[in-house]
């Protein structure tokens, strides 16, 4: 027979059995997370440490759930042809500066985004395609559209 002590118990008990559950899936998750290789590349004579997002695992990955980023760090995504590379900031903590690079290693364009926190996130492109997508801590890093970025074709 059950008590208002035995019930209140059971429910704390439930409660406490959900809230690790919760947590355990958290962890999880986050151990789940794609591990990338890094590469020193330089651009306008500035040199930045960039993860490399290769497959598509990793490009889904990109810099998702990550509190902080420093400066002259990021990604760099590679994709196998030119196209319409599209960024969305779902799951992206920090504000990023991310720059669009054609086959020819020159950026074609630059956009300073914003993180998203709604169940519904803006997807972001350019008009011309894109073959790499460099992702950078947001702020001014003294690259323009035209420039061009030596050694992207040996990774690929």
């Amino acid at each position: 027979m059950l008590n208002k002590h035995t019930t209140r118990i059971d429910i704390q008990n439930l409660a406490l059995l959900c809230l690790i559950s919760f947590f355990s899936l958290s962890v999880s998750a986050i151990s789940d997370l794609e591990s990338f290789d890094k590469i020193d590349i330089v651009i306008n004579h500035a040199k930045y440490r960039l993860e490399i997002a290769k497959t598509q695992a990793q490009r889904s990955q990109g810099l998702m759930f990550r509190p902080s980023l420093a400066n002259k760090e990021g990604m760099l995504f590679i994709y196998n042809r030119p196209g319409d590379h599209r960024i969305w900031m779902k799951n992206t903590f920090i504000p990023l500066t991310v720059i669009w690079v054609d086959e020819d290693d020159r950026v074609i364009a630059i956009k300073l985004l914003q993180p998203c926190d709604t169940a519904f996130c803006t997807s972001y492109g350019v008009s011309q395609p894109s073959l790499y997508v460099i992702e950078l801590n947001a702020g001014s890093h003294d690259i323009n559209p035209g420039d061009s970025i030596s050694g992207l074709k040996l990774l690929e």
